[in-house]
């Protein structure tokens, strides 16, 4: 059993979380996700809406993919804009950093696109 967090996650933090199980195509695997849900919702919620990592990084870019190499990370990643989750905070077990401001605007227009807002 995981331990609780000892404060809750904010918007911009990378956190490495546990997204199985997951069906069909749906992402899974422990990996890093993005916290973009507010901070109001993020203290006072059971869960937190965030958008997940991965490290297989296309050659033709997705206007729904934010290219990132974050310290704290391996390799460098994609930022899956399409697939926003929202997960029990029970399944987040190691922040990882921030994102910078300028990463997390890009991360906004691409959600904006794929959500049509």
């Amino acid at each position: 059993m995981q331990k609780p967090l000892k404060e809750y996650p904010k918007r911009g933090e990378v956190y490495i979380a546990n997204l199985d199980p997951a069906f069909g195509r749906e992402i899974h695997k422990i990996r890093p996700i993005l916290i973009i849900s507010n901070n109001l919702i993020n203290q006072n919620s059971f869960n937190v809406i965030a958008v997940p990592f991965s490290s297989i990084v296309p050659q033709i870019m997705g206007p729904d993919m934010i290219k990132v190499s974050l310290k704290g990370l391996n390799e460098e990643s994609v930022i899956l804009t399409d697939q926003i989750k929202s997960i029990d905070k029970v399944r987040l077990f190691k922040k990882v950093r921030k994102i910078s401001k300028q990463q997390m605007q890009e991360v906004e227009k691409a959600i904006k696109l794929v959500l049509d807002l």
